[in-house]
């Protein structure tokens, strides 16, 4: 009879014990450089579900007095590689002052930084990855991050990063989880002023952003050998980003010289975007741009190539257009078609910012989030 107490006395207090784990106030740390729109709005919202959020960034990161009025600003030490010192130090003083349950670290020296940390410390990571660029088994920088055992987590920006991530790990270490964007943000950044090249009142903008210096397969310089070849003279393109001196040299050395506009690189790239009548993006790999989901917020109809990432924003001839990677007169076709079709634009443009609503939401990309934490809490 004794021993039958005891049995239940041991499963009320085991109960009692899960209750109060599941009960539990997680405490995350999230660390990235620089914050954008998505990862700030994710922060703080988490926060308000109840988290015990605080964020490892620079002092200049998007919104960092908001970020300190809520409480949860963390200034990082400056780091520029997957080994710092100074930063792991830091981060090692946090984990043991908080007793963090989580570091969500989406950016990889970030990440690495945080794995040098918290060995010998019951903290849960986790990583990000959102690029298709081939990963290095043998490259011992990727076990410095996201090969590391130590890693609990990893989240991937799309279907095809994912799928390709499962060819590392297991499915139940990964997680398919795009970034929100709001129609509000977008709507926001319409309405900021900004600082226009010399063009005809009348000109009809064709948009791209991206950084571009170094990385020929974001296809800048295609891009501009579409815009050579177009006819229309009132087809202006205006690139914001960096490049590189070529392209730009290639730029002033055609027919389109006069028409096509580098505005280099500017803080509230997304404000340009109300002055386009399309947006192009003409990479040859990408992940899943947020460039493109501040287009639709503001439905403007968007071309692009037809690769793996940025196609699943977009369905050709539905929500957008697309066109063949790497084949210059493809786009000018594309650009030229909707020229000259402004109800396809206006109809293109809407259902791209429904398919923004209903499927890329910032309320998803939240839950997701905080689902993911939960199952790292469940896991212990």
């Amino acid at each position: 009879m004794r021993n039958e107490s005891a049995i239940n006395a041991l499963l009320l207090w085991d109960i009692f014990g899960l209750w109060q784990h599941s009960e539990k106030i997680m405490k995350v740390l999230f660390i990235k450089k620089k914050l954008d729109r998505s990862e700030l709005d994710l922060v703080l919202r988490l926060k308000q579900l109840g988290v015990n959020m605080y964020v490892l960034t620079d002092c200049d990161s998007l919104d960092s007095d908001l970020l300190t009025e809520t409480g949860i600003f963390i200034q990082s030490v400056p780091y520029k590689s997957k080994i710092s010192l100074g930063f792991i130090r830091q981060i090692r003083q946090l984990i043991d002052n908080h007793k963090f349950d989580i570091i969500h670290a989406p950016d990889s020296k970030g990440l690495a930084n945080a794995i040098w940390a918290s060995y010998f410390r019951p903290v849960k990571l986790v990583g990000y990855r959102g690029t298709l660029a081939k990963v290095r088994r043998l490259d011992l920088s990727y076990w410095l991050a996201l090969l590391h055992p130590r890693v609990d987590r990893v989240i991937c920006v799309n279907q095809s990063i994912y799928d390709y991530m499962r060819t590392f790990f297991r499915a139940q270490k990964l997680l398919l989880n795009y970034k929100g964007y709001d129609l509000e943000w977008g709507k926001e950044a319409s309405l900021q002023e900004v600082e226009l090249p010399p063009m005809p009142d009348d000109a009809f903008v064709v948009s791209y952003i991206a950084s571009t210096r170094g990385r020929p397969f974001k296809g800048l310089e295609i891009l501009v050998q579409a815009m050579h070849l177009l006819q229309e003279p009132n087809i202006h393109l205006m690139f914001i980003g960096d490049y590189d001196d070529a392209v730009k040299t290639l730029a002033e050395n055609g027919a389109a010289a006069q028409r096509i506009h580098f505005l280099g690189i500017r803080k509230l790239a997304a404000s340009y975007l109300r002055c386009a009548k399309i947006f192009i993006l003409p990479s040859t790999r990408d992940g899943l741009p947020r460039v493109m989901k501040e287009a639709m917020a503001q439905g403007i109809p968007i071309i692009t190539t037809r690769i793996v990432g940025p196609t699943e924003l977009v369905i050709d001839g539905e929500s957008g257009m697309w066109v063949e990677p790497g084949q210059p007169e493809s786009i000018a076709q594309a650009i030229s078609r909707l020229y000259y079709d402004p109800l396809l634009r206006e109809r293109l443009g809407q259902a791209g910012k429904q398919r923004l609503v209903e499927h890329f939401s910032s309320e998803s990309f939240v839950s997701k989030t905080l689902d993911l934490y939960h199952d790292l809490m469940r896991a212990d």
